[in-house]
């Protein structure tokens, strides 16, 4: 069994349409690598050394990602740095590269809706902006009010975290009912989570003077990292393309840990 290398690019843009892509993003292919009949995908959060050696284990012709591999503009491949690195050893294995990144942290039951969902918000809908749903972040409600601790210690549990590699902003007794989320760096969206009426904003990378204005704001924030709001993309990506393409290619899960922060 099989596609057609267009023909799964069609439906990826059915689960998470390219078009609804953020300006400053680069989603779609990343390499043609000339393999034009699709038997087999990885799915993975993005490319390293160790996943492309686990698609070329597996035999897949694609891996589709969040991370764009190719995010500005590139003006030379070079084996010799990391980018290029990966560009000439995806060709000369003949593996192609798909990247879907805001359009899934858009996508209904994409990774914002995942955490949503995994935390136990309610009434979960994008950020209300002038009228309009910006859909890059998730805005929902608790079933009842809690703690910031509670929520530190339930973000922890759910996201598969040891509590030490996640920060926190504001008081652990400050009680909690409306959270807005933004996987991945979503600490530009702080404002509208506010606007929102959001007690508590759940993201990744969160910067010192972020931090300190999120405390000046008398906003609680979670930063449960990059790596740790994201990680679900494998697993949940695979999920969507199984169920839309029916048993017509083979979809693997990438089993690579990529976080490259280690607890020492």
């Amino acid at each position: 069994m099989s596609m057609r290398l267009e023909e799964l690019i069609q439906v990826i843009d059915e689960i998470a349409p390219r078009s609804t892509q953020e300006s400053w993003d680069n989603s779609g292919i990343q390499i043609a690598a000339g393999q034009d009949e699709i038997r087999k995908v990885l799915t993975s959060l993005e490319i390293t050394d160790a996943v492309i050696d686990e698609a070329d284990e597996a035999d897949a012709d694609m891996i589709i990602t969040h991370h764009p591999l190719i995010f500005g503009g590139i003006k030379s491949v070079d084996y010799r740095e990391m980018t290029g690195s990966y560009i000439v050893k995806l060709l000369n294995l003949g593996i192609s590269v798909y990247s879907c990144h805001t359009p899934f942290d858009k996508a209904a039951g994409g990774n914002n809706d995942f955490l949503a969902d995994l935390i136990g918000l309610t009434d979960v809908d994008g950020f209300c902006v002038d009228g309009e749903i910006n859909r890059i972040g998730r805005v929902g409600r608790l079933r009842k009010p809690v703690t910031l601790a509670f929520m530190l210690d339930l973000a922890a549990e759910r996201l598969r975290m040891d509590p030490e590699q996640i920060r926190a902003v504001g008081r652990p007794d400050l009680i909690v009912e409306t959270v807005g989320i933004c996987t991945g760096a979503g600490a530009d969206l702080m404002d509208l989570a506010a606007e929102n009426g959001c007690q508590l904003f759940i993201t990744g990378d969160l910067k010192y003077h972020d931090a300190q204005k999120a405390k000046a704001m008398g906003m609680a924030v979670i930063d449960a990292g990059h790596y740790g709001t994201e990680k679900s993309f494998a697993a949940n990506f695979a999920a969507k393309l199984a169920e839309k393409t029916e048993g017509k290619i083979e979809i693997e899960e990438s089993n690579v840990d990529i976080d490259p922060f280690e607890m020492i």
